[in-house]
């Protein structure tokens, strides 16, 4: 059963832009939450991933094409000697040539050609985070001892990235304040408006005995239900664009994407969205209402 108010709402025209406003900027704060969500946690990730981890290449033929087959066991051996005892490292292995196969399969597919290709040898070496050796004396030592190995580090290498994607993240929350700023001046605009059309009846009710919070709530809460269905209507239009969105980083075949999948609790956090856009509607019309009351009645 609808409950009752004494102020007649359905003849203002708030009862359709309240709705359709939170609508569109649930749905829009929504997708944007969801790609802020999916881009912090592969940030995470990513840094996790590569907080202790090393290569060193060392390559089997010159610039000219000419091998280095009497040479790349000795480099080998030295690399890996100074490599295990070098401060920070926990470990250094040499990749086996089926282990190199394997990481060249998704670019070359499953051929014997691999193993005729000029490709370096790989040492995978782990790193402690919590006390990460020093890349600039390492790659030093490294050319005093094999001139030929190369040191990358994957987190130098990807540290800018990160740094862009975590801007990205920085100009996400920026938007959703943005919305949310202007979805209440929205509400305070629609209120206002409200008011103005309904100010005879506020008077006649007021002069009855009706107290400022009596009316306040009556406006308070019409603005949380409209708002809250509005919201719920965006939410929902939002899910199959997130749906479209997973599967479509799904079908990328690089293993460095972002990690399209929400949990449950990144869920709640999106689920959160028109609750928490209702309650904001519900505060600034409360708000609004009683500082006009007090300033006109």
């Amino acid at each position: 059963m609808k409950k009752r108010t004494d102020i007649p709402f359905s003849s203002d025209s708030s009862k359709f832009f309240i709705p359709w406003l939170s609508m569109f900027m649930v749905f829009i704060a929504t997708l944007i939450l969801a790609i802020a969500i999916v881009v912090y946690s592969s940030v995470q990730s990513w840094t996790s991933n590569i907080s202790g981890t090393l290569t060193v290449q060392i390559p089997t033929h010159t610039e000219k094409g000419e091998s280095r087959e009497e040479q790349i066991n000795k480099d080998i051996e030295m690399t890996l000697t100074l490599l295990r005892s070098s401060e920070g490292i926990t470990g250094a292995t040499l990749l086996s040539d089926e282990q190199m196969a394997t990481l060249m399969e998704p670019w070359l597919g499953q051929s014997d050609t691999i193993n005729e290709l000029p490709l370096p040898k790989i040492i995978d070496v782990n790193a402690d985070p919590n006390n990460f050796p020093n890349i600039r004396r390492l790659k030093a030592d490294l050319f005093d001892q094999v001139p030929e190995a190369q040191l990358d580090s994957h987190r130098a290498a990807l540290s800018d990235l990160v740094a862009f994607f975590e801007n990205m993240v920085h100009l996400i929350a920026f938007i959703l304040l943005l919305i949310l700023i202007t979805t209440a001046l929205s509400v305070i605009y629609v209120t206002k408006s409200s008011m103005s059309v309904h100010q005879k009846v506020i008077e006649l009710i007021h002069m009855m005995g009706a107290s400022d919070f009596y009316i306040t709530i009556q406006f308070a809460m019409r603005s949380f239900k409209l708002t809250l269905l509005g919201s719920f209507i965006g939410f929902l239009l939002a899910i199959p664009i997130m749906v479209l969105f997973d599967y479509f980083l799904r079908q990328m075949s690089s293993s460095f994407v972002l990690e399209s999948t929400l949990n449950p609790a990144q869920w709640l956090i999106l689920l959160s969205i028109p609750l928490l856009t209702a309650l904001l509607s519900f505060l600034t019309a409360y708000r609004t209402v009683s500082k006009t009351l007090k300033q006109t009645l």
